[in-house]
């Protein structure tokens, strides 16, 4: 996995606005990264790129200032996963953008004591699981 600067930080930290730009900047050095090394490809596809800017776009014109900041990776397809991680209460959101569009994209949520995952068709789904990792 490719991290873009991965810094591990309490993702309900800081604005709504400061929070979208430092997740699309850590989704556009994504697309700074080599094309591939030995162990398989880099940079993300065109397809995993645009689904993630889409999907984040679209959440963040619903959340506003509640938008929480998220950190990016690609996988040895060029897939992208953004990781939304809070400290207190601990909860985690995971948005899997595939390489293509032949794969599902999945949002993963999980507490210490619950685990989930289920395919994400629009934006509405990201909003509820961000609004459910905003709750205190």
């Amino acid at each position: 996995m490719t991290l873009a600067k991965e810094q591990i930080t309490d993702s309900s930290s800081n604005s709504g606005l400061s929070n979208f730009r430092i997740t699309v900047e850590r989704l556009l050095e994504l697309l700074d990264l080599e094309e591939e090394d030995e162990y398989g490809v880099l940079k993300p596809t065109e397809y995993a790129f645009r689904t993630a800017m889409k999907l984040v776009v679209e959440a963040y014109d619903v959340l506003r200032d509640n938008f929480p900041k998220a950190s990016a990776a690609t996988d040895d397809r060029g897939s992208i996963t953004l990781d939304w991680t809070r400290l207190e209460p601990d909860r985690t959101v995971r948005l899997f953008c595939p390489f293509s569009q032949e794969q599902p994209v999945d949002i993963f949520h999980h507490t210490k004591d619950e685990y989930a995952v289920e395919d994400i068709i629009s934006s509405p789904t990201l909003v509820y699981w961000l609004q459910w990792f905003n709750e205190i």
